[in-house]
């Protein structure tokens, strides 16, 4: 390129850069807000759950699809750069698994062999393992330490992220996984749960990948699995786990010994046709996905139905094939809608005899 060229491109930057200075500060509004009841009509756009005059649960609050919708402050300058390198700001293809710690949220991608990694505070967005560690993540955990731990069902391995690092160390005990899909953190034993979907069982590792203990086998009576795929701890030392081609959830104490059992085959409400994601709440209730259903159901922990959100779309509150759920602890409910290309976000309302 010639001297000319370079001058004038370098003054064109300037320039765009003395508009974005000027332009972007008010650029950004709130995502993780608390929805408030507005006028009569204002929920076609922000949908809630279940319809006055039931006191609401769920509220739709927004979607993040892309690096510039989840920080519009920062897209100026992602467009500058695009314009000088030609890279463009991150974007969801196929987001599947979730987990939450803190303000951060990691969002399993494997439709960009790679794991997004938001902070909800600070609006950061960073790609991990794209192009270099991972061929299909699936599942994903956030451990207390800021690492996060990835299921790559491909690899058959478990690959793990430091904080802020870009690349990811294999645990190479785990080499011989089985379709390794669902993750899932216990905080309160320190085990790391993992789904061997093509074993049909659970494996207990410590955090150095070293197996304590395994549970099921392939069949269907209770304690048994067909193709299990997502996990979710219950805080008090066991997992749920979505038992998919049984089409229930069942409950394991931290010895794998089977407890409740969650749905059953069909394609109405407290049904399941796919399941796949879970999350618990503080209270032991369980969100489930269903991608067939394109909804979220949420059980008692005894397998009461209770609510059902969601529905086949791309508007708000809609969904198409969703693959999971995670809750943070302001009360907010993530829902992975994978092949409407984003996250929703949803306000959460639990029963005033939850509140402390």
């Amino acid at each position: 390129m010639s001297f000319l060229y370079l001058t004038l491109r370098a003054m064109a930057l300037v320039v765009l850069l003395a508009i974005g200075a000027g332009c972007s500060g008010d650029a950004m509004l709130p995502l993780l807000t608390e929805f408030e009841h507005a006028a009569p009509g204002s929920n076609e756009a922000r949908p809630i759950w279940p319809s006055p005059p039931e006191p609401m649960r769920i509220a739709y609050l927004g979607s993040i699809r892309s690096e510039d919708e989840f920080n519009p402050r920062g897209s100026f300058w992602r467009r500058l750069a695009a314009m000088v390198t030609g890279a463009e700001g991150a974007r969801f293809i196929r987001p599947a698994a979730l987990c939450i710690a803190g303000a951060t949220l990691a969002v399993a991608d494997p439709g960009a062999s790679a794991v997004h990694v938001l902070n909800l505070e600070t609006r950061s967005w960073t790609v991990v393992g794209a192009n270099r560690d991972l061929v299909s993540p699936v599942g994903v955990a956030c451990l207390p330490d800021g690492r996060i731990v990835v299921a790559d069902s491909v690899r058959q391995a478990l690959v793990v992220y430091a904080p802020g690092s870009k690349e990811g160390s294999v645990i190479a005990t785990l080499a011989a996984l089985e379709r390794p899909t669902g993750l899932a953190y216990e905080p309160s034993s320190g085990m790391l749960w993992v789904a061997e979907t093509l074993g049909h069982r659970v494996r207990a590792l410590d955090l150095e990948g070293r197996e304590v203990r395994r549970f099921g086998s392939r069949g269907v009576a209770i304690g048994e699995l067909n193709h299990p795929t997502r996990l979710a701890a219950d805080g008090r030392g066991g997992v749920w786990v979505t038992d998919s081609l049984n089409f229930r959830v069942q409950h394991f104490d931290g010895q794998g010994r089977p407890g409740a059992t969650l749905g059953r085959p069909g394609d109405r409400a407290g049904s399941f046709a796919r399941p796949r994601g879970l999350a618990i709440d503080s209270a032991g209730r369980v969100f489930a996905v269903d991608a067939l259903l394109d909804a979220v159901q949420i059980f008692d922990a005894m397998g009461s139905l209770l609510l059902v959100f969601g529905g086949r779309g791309a508007g708000p509150g809609e969904f198409w094939l969703p693959s999971d759920v995670a809750l943070d602890r302001g009360g907010h409910v993530f829902v992975s809608d994978s092949y409407n290309q984003r996250i929703q976000v949803f306000a959460y309302h639990p029963p005033e005899e939850d509140a402390p």
